[in-house]
């Protein structure tokens, strides 16, 4: 129930949302908003049900938001979404672009729609709670760490600018999501190599411009998205077939890579191509088109996602993300008994840990070549061969006197 005052009316409770705006019930069972001001009236009907009349508590909220009738009451206290806004700016400085940007996102889609138009002494702990449940309803569990990490963080900073003195969200992950192991996490789907091998061929015969090449790059090094539309000329060593990444870009915000620079290996053919793709860059910067350092310019990370799932259509293959093109080149290589360490280098992850935890369980064959051997101490050839007797064995008793035989 929403925390405003109420009065009784002829047809049930009266919500008073601020001066002029409230939510009943009216003769027929249905909660309506009405609105009554010196210049202004409107009346709109929810329906019957407990939904009904959320709905039309955040239809007036919103309403007393837009004609600024919620800072009468409030004209003293602060707005989650200008305490949010604040939260960005203070921290722009010490946060990547991408940082910055994935934040923004996160309060503009999942934060302000829900609770940005109350004062902070009107969110408690029961509507944080709401509103993350609700994220859970419709977003993956990762998706509603973010969110509650960022609710976090905002009221954190309102603590400490003294807007408020207490944390609601605080604690209250653990009481919307299982344990971590118990989460119905998205699954890596990586490509087999002949899938693979299809996806690409389909790609370069349907897809048009340098899309086919750019899915060929990331399933051949393991690039992350961000990071191979971030790729420039002048990173690229020709001579040596290695690259280095230290750009990400996502919404044409360059910043740093999630896991910093590191130097990486291409397959020789991937680096002809690569140069290929540069020269005819340069002719057609002769030819009057604009040349820039970017080897992608210009392509958003949608456009790569919607075009790898046009290829893997024309291929007759199930829809993948690009990001399964980088579980594809890490599978391959660790199931070609390459060392998990130089996978992790080329992948960028933190530890070898996370490498051994997210794709080890591809690798079932992974050291169990002579088995029989290592577990016996010698090969299997040079042991002796169990003798097997054909003849009756006395079976003795525990107190010594025979009590049979056995075959």
């Amino acid at each position: 129930m929403a925390d405003y005052p109420v009065t009784q009316g002829t047809h049930g409770p009266i919500y008073h949302i601020c001066p002029g705006l409230r939510v009943n019930l009216n003769d027929d069972g249905n909660w309506e908003l009405m609105l009554r001001t010196t210049d202004k009236r409107k009346r709109s009907s929810f329906g019957k049900g407990e939904e009904a009349f959320k709905k039309a508590i955040k239809a007036g909220e919103l309403l007393a938001l837009k004609l600024g009738l919620l800072q009468v009451e409030h004209d003293k206290e602060r707005l989650l979404s200008e305490v949010a806004a604040e939260w960005l700016n203070l921290n722009r400085q010490r946060w990547s672009g991408t940082t910055h940007e994935r934040y923004s996102q996160v309060v503009r889609d999942y934060i302000n729609p829900k609770l940005g138009f109350l004062p902070l002494s009107r969110i408690n702990r029961a509507k944080v709670r709401e509103a993350l449940t609700e994220t859970a309803k419709i977003r993956a569990a990762k998706s509603v760490e973010l969110v509650h990490a960022t609710l976090s963080g905002i009221f954190n900073e309102a603590i400490d600018l003294g807007y408020t003195n207490e944390n609601p969200s605080a604690g209250l992950l653990k009481k919307i999501l299982p344990p971590k192991r118990k989460r119905n996490l998205t699954k890596p789907d990586p490509f087999s190599l002949k899938d693979r091998d299809l996806m690409l061929e389909a790609a370069y015969k349907h897809l048009p411009g340098s899309y086919p090449l750019i899915l060929e790059t990331i399933a051949f090094t393991g690039m992350r998205l961000g990071e191979c539309l971030a790729m420039r000329r002048e990173h690229l060593d020709l001579t040596n077939n290695q690259y280095f990444i230290c750009e990400s870009i996502r919404r044409d915000v360059i910043g740093s890579p999630k896991t910093g620079d590191r130097l990486i290996d291409l397959p020789e053919y991937l680096t002809k191509k690569l140069g290929a793709h540069i020269t005819r860059m340069r002719e057609e910067a002769l030819a009057g088109a604009a040349f820039t350092d970017f080897l992608f310019p210009g392509i958003q990370q949608n456009a790569v996602r919607l075009m790898l799932k046009r290829a893997c259509y024309a291929a007759k293959l199930r829809s993948r993300s690009p990001h399964d093109l980088r579980h594809t080149y890490a599978s391959s290589l660790l199931m070609a008994h390459y060392s998990p360490v130089y996978v992790q280098k080329q992948l960028g992850h933190h530890s070898i840990s996370m490498t051994c935890d997210v794709y080890g369980h591809w690798i079932p064959g992974e050291g169990k070549k002579n088995l029989d051997e290592t577990l016996a101490g010698q090969p299997v050839s040079r042991r002796p061969a169990l003798e097997v007797v054909d003849k009756k064995i006395p079976l003795v008793a525990a107190s010594g006197t025979k009590s049979g035989t056995i075959y």
